[in-house]
């Protein structure tokens, strides 16, 4: 028989106690870049959706004519506009064709359905039947959508925005002028309320712009 010569007791423990390091080290790196990695994550799609919002916002006042919520000189967390329909007398079309067909746009705060303790931003659009322009004997009137109920009815509707934070109204109408809104939106992820240790933290964005309408004072 030959002689093999083996490990000593000492050298088995100290490879056991490089290798615990070195998984202990890995375990550690991993966690780290998971934790990285979700925080990036939850900052970008809280980003993108609020400026997805702002941009439907921006896009569909930008040709509107009429604004009915918030009030001149109030704030909410609703924003109701209509499109080629007068401001005082809520007749349409102001303009014939091709000026953008009479439509109306709501935006509104309404709970989650899955989750009651988040907030989301939604929209609801939709357009009017024909009418009898303004300026005829008998032109048609718009007084408003028939039935909205945030985030289930009314019209055509899109989630734009979740975790919506109210701290302020997201639509004012105050401290500007009598053809402008101010919107204010903002989105915040709290870690704690969420269920997540305190080595996640909180995510939070939001944007600030005036629009006008676009009418004749």
């Amino acid at each position: 028989m030959k002689n093999r010569q083996g490990f000593s007791l000492a050298e088995l423990m100290l490879a056991t106690v490089i290798f615990a390091f070195i998984a202990a080290s890995l375990a550690t790196i991993s966690s780290t870049t998971s934790h990285h990695m979700f925080q990036n994550y939850r900052h970008n799609v809280l980003k993108t959706n609020v400026l997805v919002s702002m941009r439907s916002i921006q896009h569909n006042i930008s040709v509107a004519t009429r604004i009915d919520s918030p009030a001149l000189g109030a704030s909410g967390n609703q924003l109701l506009f209509a499109v080629n329909v007068d401001q005082n007398s809520g007749c349409y079309p102001i303009a014939p064709a091709p000026a953008p067909r009479p439509a109306w746009h709501f935006y509104c705060l309404a709970n989650d359905p899955v989750d009651p303790a988040i907030r989301n931003l939604y929209h609801h659009t939709g357009t009017l039947p024909v009418g009898t322009p303004c300026g005829s004997a008998a032109p048609s009137i718009w007084g408003g959508p028939a039935v909205l109920n945030c985030g289930n009815s009314g019209g055509t509707i899109t989630l734009l925005m979740q975790f919506a934070d109210t701290t302020n109204p997201f639509f004012t109408r105050s401290g500007v002028s009598d053809d402008a809104v101010r919107v204010r939106l903002h989105s915040k992820w709290d870690a704690a309320l969420r269920g997540f240790s305190r080595n996640q933290r909180d995510v939070d964005f939001s944007l600030d712009t005036v629009f006008k309408v676009n009418r004749a004072r």
